[in-house]
């Protein structure tokens, strides 16, 4: 089957452009209706949609996707960290203060706030919020819930909002339409649009209920979509809010086209792919590489009534990772860390398991202008100076490199590099078992999985870690204990994704700051606590011109690389989806793509003209085909959270 796609380098020509180096910083001084990081915003005042919109997108029917994640949901509340938050709830329920263009790596434009100011000296930043605002109970969006919002996301939520929003000093109401944000950083430059991207909550709703709590009340809400009805373990079904009143801004016309969308909850990947085939739910992210290059052979994919694409982006590649925790002594040796990683056969993985379809990553920014390669440059080196003698010397003369094989099996080369900077930290083979030559300690650690489709990925990995003596085995556990777990840092290693920006900024704090790494519920899993990486996270947050961020991420990333402070896996250069050409599409996809589970396309696609007399009802779509989906409602108090690292991600793949 012929799969389109888009051409990877015109994107990457194109990221350059649209955060170029000489960008201006954003305009200060004056109420605006749109902003941009640096320089102006690409739509002017009097835009009518974006271009990526077909604002003559009809309106109609039921768009069903699989929860992607294999969870059962215990709470319409997204931002608690107790829970299993319902598969879209922080996508279609709460709008944030203004609308994130996804044709630019940093802008915002009118929505709930109908123009934003940052002061001459960015020492606060105002909205004013747009009269016709209004949650789905027909009450009127205030500054006053605006101000609630900020408050008990930073002091109920979870950690992360404390993390983006640790230089706003305070929030008040300056009248019922006038909130503004005094700042603590007058540096950091992404603030005002971190705020711009706050979900707006209703205080009248929240305010004398448990934030922190799990809850199966329907909220009220600020978002196109409301909840339409629901089965734990099983389905939610939202319903296009006809009184919404966003629906005319012009960052929204062409958007939120289907009546409804369901999330269907199924067991396993294999049954849920089964389902797809069926026509149980119209659209996928395709992660099996095997499935992409051979699953594709039934009669819906080979009549065209199924179509795969694979869809780029701007943005770095998606970054798979296995974290060691550095909380452990058994990982806090560097050498340790890079033994481990040139065990690691990617060449083998990729021809024999992965019909060649991944590239292994050597950057936390692969695919951007941030990714570090060469030597450090001149600005770089000035960054880095000062922590000389607490980083690798290799990483101010070299280029960072992962280690390769011919992709034959035979990975012994590596692995007697591996033995030898073992034997340097201080392990030695004994009987056949790696130990600590002071303390006789084997070494034998435990990857924590929720998804037991990674066994067959890792187990090469492991095999070649067994002839190097060390004992490292996986173990599945289910999603209530795997979000314990990686919340309260319980792990020796995980298996989890990061996805960065152009636009990196404060949520790095979270990610590698030595902060997060004493925050239960924090996203900093390797427990990263590094003076220089922390330097280079204030670096990044305070700079005011691209050519500094860039300078600052580049620097971060040879920091992080070289120390092997996470195994970095294999990615790839665009998304891969599949579905069902009832789904209809704009002709021009979004620079940013349409995220990383394709939950854009929600907001961006629509029901072509046959599919659009579809009805809906309370019955599975799934159940209709004679598929078994999630648990029954008795099983599914054994998934009450979920992991605290995939909250993050769903939020980030909004990418202010």
């Amino acid at each position: 089957m012929q799969v389109p796609k888009l051409s990877f380098g015109l994107l990457l020509v194109g990221a350059c452009l649209l955060v170029g180096p000489s960008a201006e910083a954003m305009v200060r001084g004056k109420p605006v209706k749109a902003l941009a990081l640096y320089g102006e915003p690409k739509y002017k005042d009097g835009f009518t949609h974006f271009d990526y919109a077909n604002p003559d997108a009809p309106k109609g029917g039921t768009f069903v996707k699989a929860n992607e994640a294999l969870l059962t949901f215990d709470t319409f509340n997204p931002y608690t960290l107790k829970g299993a938050s319902a598969y879209g709830a922080d996508v279609v329920l709460d709008d944030p203060l203004m609308i994130t263009s996804q044709d630019e790596p940093a802008s915002i434009y009118s929505g709930i706030a109908e123009t934003i100011e940052v002061a001459p000296d960015a020492s606060w930043v105002q909205f004013v919020i747009n009269p016709a605002a209004h949650f789905n109970d027909n009450s009127p969006i205030t500054a006053a819930d605006v101000a609630f919002s900020y408050d008990i996301l930073v002091t109920k939520a979870r950690p992360t909002y404390r993390f983006l929003y640790q230089d706003v000093a305070k929030a008040e109401v300056v009248n019922e339409r006038t909130v503004k944000f005094t700042l603590k950083n007058t540096q950091n430059q992404k603030v005002p649009l971190l705020l711009a991207t706050l979900p707006i909550l209703s205080q009248k709703y929240w305010k004398d209920r448990d934030f922190a709590a799990t809850t199966l009340d329907i909220p009220v809400s600020s978002g196109p979509y409301t909840i339409d009805s629901f089965e734990v373990g099983r389905y939610v079904l939202y319903k296009r809010n006809d009184n919404y009143w966003g629906k005319d801004q012009p960052a929204n016309r062409g958007l939120y086209n289907f009546d409804r969308v369901r999330y269907e909850y199924f067991r396993d990947e294999d049954v849920t792919f089964e389902a797809f085939k069926t026509d149980a739910f119209d659209f996928t992210r395709e992660m099996v590489a095997r499935r992409w290059a051979t699953g594709y052979d039934f009669a819906a994919a080979t009549d065209g009534r199924i179509k795969k694409i694979e869809i780029p982006s701007i943005q770095p590649m998606d970054v798979t990772t296995l974290v060691m925790n550095l909380r452990r002594p058994l990982f806090q040796d560097r050498r340790v860390r890079a033994a481990i990683n040139y065990a690691f056969d990617f060449e083998s993985l990729n021809k024999n398991i992965m019909y060649g379809l991944y590239g292994r990553l050597r950057s936390y920014w692969q695919g951007s202008p941030l990714e570090a390669k060469g030597l450090p440059s001149e600005a770089e080196l000035k960054l880095l100076e000062p922590f000389r003698k607490d980083l690798p010397p290799e990483l101010f003369t070299t280029e960072f490199t992962q280690p390769t094989t011919a992709g034959t099996g035979d990975n012994r080369e590596n692995l007697v590099k591996a033995r030898d900077l073992l034997k340097e930290a201080g392990w030695d083979v004994k009987d056949g078992v790696l130990r600590n030559v002071k303390t006789g300690e084997p070494f034998a650690f435990e990857i924590v999985l929720v998804q037991a489709n990674l066994e067959r990925a890792l187990a090469p990995w492991l095999q070649d870690l067994k002839r190097l003596g060390i004992d490292a085995k996986l173990r599945i556990v289910d999603t209530s204990q795997y979000a314990n777990r990686v919340n309260d840092f319980d792990y020796d290693a995980i298996y989890i994704g990061l996805y960065p920006t152009l636009t990196p900024g404060n949520e790095l704090l979270d990610d590698f700051g030595s902060e997060s790494a004493a925050s239960p519920g924090g996203q900093n899993y390797s427990g990263i606590k590094d003076p220089a990486v922390d330097a280079m996270i204030q670096k990044i947050a305070t700079a005011d011109n691209y050519d500094d961020v860039t300078a600052a991420t580049r620097a971060l990333d040879r920091i992080l690389t070289f120390n092997h402070y996470r195994i970095l896996r294999y990615g790839m250069p665009a998304s891969r989806f599949a579905y069902w050409t009832k789904l209809k599409m704009p002709e021009k996809f979004p620079a940013l793509g349409i995220g990383t589970m394709g939950e854009s396309a929600i907001a961006l696609w629509w029901m072509g003209n046959e599919a659009q007399g579809q009805t809906t009802t309370t019955t599975s779509p799934a159940a209709v085909a004679g598929i078994k989906t999630g648990p029954s409602p008795w099983l599914w108090a054994l998934a009450l959270a979920v992991v605290a690292g995939l909250a993050f991600v769903v939020m980030r793949r909004k990418r202010s």
